[in-house]
């Protein structure tokens, strides 16, 4: 299959590089030092199921360098959706299929509302990546899961077709019914505690470790898992239990994106984690006092980096 990976960051580019190990036509389109070491140098894969080197991958910031392919898997950040709505043309064809593997809800919805419902599926992928060097990129956990489905619960050959290629990386997969419940699963999986993450300045591991923050977290959860109850969700009864197993196995100081970002005074994905969580709460009356407060408290760091002017005029003392 022909794919494009918009989007080639940690997880973009790790599964671009299994995708291209295992025969299949693949373009990266990534920006900046990532992407100019990617062409000099090519890209490079640490991993514990085995590393990879790709001397001369396709890698590009213009997707009319691509041009229309069988798959477009949009790996962005999940506020750079909307940006890249116009830009991403040139990859489709009457035929493709876009698959986003993003952590928030919601940009099924906001490309099916670009490019028409028959064109998007649902996708996840259950993965510890992150980019350890221009060109270099680290994972972290042995192993990787992936999902992919009908926005409307169908079981299509377009889905069945799509897992056997992915099938392919080396990446457990899954054909879903219901892959909306499953993204709320996944944000579960990374809101319920990166936001605590970056206030506390802490790895996964310091979160499981500490009783406080761990209990936090575990709060967290329950306040996730009841939203997504409130939104008619089919959610696994053992979901707490399977996260913090998750969690278990995981390194110690593992660090989840949206901490790096905030951390680093770059724009963030808080609002499609802890603020789509407060948000759909509020809509269904179900508190969430831990991701408010967790939201609230990181905002300001989030306006900042987004170049917002914070309003000065009142000053206490």
């Amino acid at each position: 299959m022909h794919f494009a990976i918009y989007g080639a960051g940690g997880l973009g580019a790790y599964y671009g590089a299994r995708l291209t190990e295992a025969g299949h036509d693949v373009g990266l389109i990534a920006r900046g030092a990532h992407l100019k070491a990617i062409q000099d140098h090519g890209l490079t894969i640490h991993s514990p199921v085995g590393d990879v080197h790709l001397p001369r991958p396709t890698a590009t910031s213009d997707p009319a360098d691509i041009g229309e392919v069988d798959v477009v898997v949009v790996a962005v950040k999940t506020w750079q959706v909307v940006e890249i709505l116009q830009t991403m043309r040139p990859l489709v064809g009457n035929r493709t299929l876009i698959v986003p593997f993003l952590n928030g809800v919601e940009a099924s919805d906001q490309l099916a509302a670009a490019y028409g419902k028959d064109r998007v599926l649902g996708g996840l992928s259950r993965i510890f990546c992150e980019i350890q060097s221009p060109g270099v990129i680290r994972h972290l956990n042995p192993g990787a899961y992936v999902e992919f489905g009908e926005l409307d619960g169908r079981l299509t050959d377009r889905v069945e077709s799509l897992c056997e290629a992915f099938m392919t990386t080396g990446a457990e997969t899954k054909a879903s019914k219901n892959i909306r419940a499953a993204l709320w699963e996944k944000l579960l999986m990374v809101g319920s505690w990166a936001g605590l993450g970056a206030l506390s300045r802490s790895t996964l591991g310091e979160i499981c470790a500490q009783p406080e923050l761990r209990g936090l977290a575990d709060r967290a959860m329950d306040e996730g898992i009841q939203v997504g109850k409130s939104q008619g969700y089919p959610l696994d009864k053992n979901l707490k239990e399977n996260l913090w197993a998750l969690y278990q196995n995981l390194p110690y100081d593992s660090t989840a994106s949206l901490m790096r970002d905030i951390l680093d005074g770059r724009p963030s994905e808080l609002d499609a984690w802890n603020g789509v969580i407060v948000r759909f709460g509020q809509q269904t009356g179900v508190p969430t006092p831990v991701h408010e407060f967790t939201y609230h408290a990181l905002l300001p760091m989030e306006r900042r980096a987004r170049g917002e002017v914070l309003n000065t005029a009142s000053r206490i003392g």
